[in-house]
């Protein structure tokens, strides 16, 4: 319990009104009656605070969005034939940001009543809200009591899945071109056979289904689908050289987000999608189809985060290589720093005398702001001769894992998802994989 404004202020009244007596003895008893009615009342509020009785409980979505707002739901019953006035504090995770907190609630006796506010994460992983904090007044509002209402309850934070509201759309041309993807035409045919329609101008002459034309009596030319059932494996970088910030967003942030939108992608394009991590965090989903797939990559991917360690990424293709035995396009997704190249170059050389490889090194967008700023003093010349110099070396390394035969993506964080999709359907489409 704690004593509250209001008895503060009686308590400083009733110690300047003591003047009067000590100047005056007669009118000691007079005064004497302050105190011992004061004295009576928090006696009597303390009484009636002890007695107080609290239930509650918390409505919650057990898996949430990554920096979305989320509405969170506080039950509170009265317990009691008197009614209470009450703060209310929701015992939520510290790094969350919240709206509509604290808020009074006034309980009528024997009944109970619903607060809702809002509650936004920073970071993915699991959240745990421990309880509900309550701040009880007394009935003449003299005293503050603290009650904790046991509501435990453990939340997911998934990466932001709003956008996968598309996923079901995403072949469609339509809403590809709205993210940015772009499809490329496929020379040629694919090698399954699907159906059997009338010859279109611009098909090929390899095309004519001639049995069917002659019984027909019109040109019928064969449908091909294009190639499924390859598989599409994700070599992530869980190094410190993830862990820059553009923004609003890490790069591990917005990497996870783009794994879990290609892989779906992939998946409906009936291929099996897997994921290997390296650089302090050890993880490994062998390539599976089906939306069971879909949901196991997106729990191990989750409360993913970047460690301080940094990536050796020959030892990760090594351990790759054993748990990996059939060809793959693999994408190795990171952030290639000057120090990195020889040892990343050497382990795209190993990936790439088995598999295709594609390469996505995330370029910072504060780098670029700075090569491509003129500089004004001195400081700012050191500045863009490290960023160029930066900027040349990466140049450098890239072409030499291109001429190594591996496939290249410099990318911003922000641009990394369409790219990455339209990449993959690039490969798809033109029998590559």
């Amino acid at each position: 319990m704690s004593p509250s404004p209001r008895l503060l202020i009686l308590g400083g009244i009733i110690t300047v009104l003591a003047v009067i007596p000590s100047l005056w003895p007669v009118w000691f008893a007079a005064w004497l009656v302050l105190p011992v009615l004061l004295l009576l009342a928090v006696v009597f509020d303390i009484w009636q605070l002890s007695r107080v009785q609290l239930d509650g409980q918390r409505n919650v979505r057990r898996v949430i969005a990554h920096r979305e707002w989320t509405p969170v739901a506080l039950t509170i019953e009265n317990k009691q034939r008197k009614s209470l006035t009450l703060k209310v504090h929701d015992m939520h995770p510290s790094h969350c940001r919240t709206n509509g907190l604290p808020q009074t609630l006034i309980l009528a006796p024997e009944q109970s009543a619903t607060l809702s506010y809002e509650i936004n994460s920073d970071s993915r992983g699991d959240l745990s809200f421990e309880g509900i904090d309550c701040r009880v007044a007394s009935k003449l509002s003299l005293w503050h009591r603290k009650t904790i209402i046991n509501a435990n309850d453990q939340v997911k934070v998934f990466p932001n899945f709003k956008a996968n509201r598309l996923f079901g759309k995403l072949l469609s041309k339509r809403n590809l071109d709205n993210l940015g993807i772009r499809r490329l035409p496929r020379p040629g045919e694919g090698s399954d056979f699907n159906q059997l329609r009338e010859y279109r101008d611009g098909d090929s002459l390899r095309q004519i289904d001639w049995k069917a034309t002659a019984r027909m009596q019109k040109l019928i030319a064969r449908e091909y689908t294009q190639e499924r059932d390859q598989q599409i494996v994700f070599l992530l970088d869980c190094s410190v050289r993830m862990r820059h910030q553009d923004q609003h967003s890490s790069h591990m942030d917005d990497t996870i987000n783009a794994v879990v939108l290609l892989a779906n992608v992939a998946l409906q394009q009936g291929d099996s999608t897997g994921i290997m991590t390296f650089g302090g965090v050890d993880r490994w989903i062998a390539p599976a189809k089906g939306t069971h797939a879909a949901r196991k990559l997106m729990q191990s991917l989750y409360d993913i985060e970047a460690t301080q360690q940094l990536p050796d990424y020959v030892q990760a293709v090594e351990t790759l290589a054993q748990r990996l035995k059939r060809r793959a396009l693999i994408i190795l997704i990171t952030n290639l720093r000057n120090e990195d190249g020889d040892s990343a170059l050497n382990a795209l050389q190993r990936l790439r005398s088995k598999h295709i490889v594609l390469l996505a090194d995330l370029r910072e967008i504060d780098l670029d702001d700075v090569a491509s700023t003129e500089p004004e003093d001195s400081e700012e010349a050191v500045m863009w001769f490290s960023a160029e110099g930066y900027r040349q070396t990466r140049q450098q390394q890239h072409k030499l894992a291109v001429a190594n035969g591996t496939r290249l993506l410099d990318v911003t964080p922000a641009d990394l998802s369409a790219d990455l999709i339209s990449r993959y359907l690039a490969i798809k489409r033109l029998g590559q994989l």
